[in-house]
């Protein structure tokens, strides 16, 4: 398992959850939006304080950039153990990082951080956002894709948090990327009026039984935290 400090165990017992699965792939989906960030930051800073060692690919954001929205909520992004390539681009660099033979052709990749060997060396792998990657590609580049992440998981032990903005792919590639990952987290807004209604939705997981229902939660200076004053199905 990847053990993650008291705090973080605390929100993952609170809604449901006794543990993030090691050896597993998984998909972090919100509508358009940045708390799927914040969880998974959260998630990566907190396995760091456990001795783990984290990569966090960002496709959309500087370095710069996410260490500062780390800082928003007392994230110091800047620990041993935390490597942060921003700007991410080439799909062809993230997959050649999954295979043995990255570590002959890595200067190949301008990308990489010369000091990272190649991603099974890391205990969390964090893409955000992984669908991004593949807008307008054909099914098989994702399936391909997904099929060497999880390859990567069940060798080397590595745990990864894929961020997906839904909607963007086609609905068949969606469907196929969700059937394919050990476990999805959904991160969904409800608008009523002039109120906004969030909640966390977790259709499958390894090793968890379904949820019966969404979990409520709100954002603080902290981060996500769960609106214990009701449950709703």
């Amino acid at each position: 398992m990847l053990i993650l400090n008291t705090e973080m165990a605390m929100f993952l017992t609170s809604i449901g959850l006794k543990e993030i699965p090691q050896k597993s792939v998984l998909l972090i989906e919100e509508d358009l939006g940045s708390i799927k960030s914040v969880f998974i930051q959260r998630v990566g800073f907190d396995a760091i304080e456990t001795g783990k060692k984290v990569l966090y690919i960002s496709t959309k954001r500087s370095r710069d950039d996410v260490l500062d929205q780390m800082s928003m909520f007392g994230l110091n992004g800047n620990s041993d153990g935390f490597t942060i390539l921003g700007d991410f681009k080439d799909r062809t660099a993230l997959l050649d990082m999954c295979r043995e033979d990255a570590l002959k052709r890595r200067n190949l990749y301008h990308l990489i951080d010369p000091s990272l060997q190649n991603i099974s060396e890391m205990d969390l792998c964090i893409v955000d956002t992984f669908t991004s990657l593949f807008i307008d590609e054909e099914t098989r580049i994702l399936v391909d894709a997904l099929n060497s992440l999880i390859d990567v998981s069940r060798y080397s032990g590595t745990t990864f948090l894929l961020a997906a903005d839904t909607g963007i792919l086609p609905d068949r590639s969606e469907r196929i990327m969700r059937s394919m990952v050990d476990g999805i987290i959904q991160f969904r807004t409800a608008y009523t009026g002039d109120r906004i209604n969030r909640f966390i939705n977790i259709p499958k997981l390894k090793g968890v039984p379904p949820m019966g229902k969404m979990i409520p939660f709100y954002i603080t200076d902290e981060g996500i935290s769960i609106d214990t004053r009701e449950r709703v199905g």
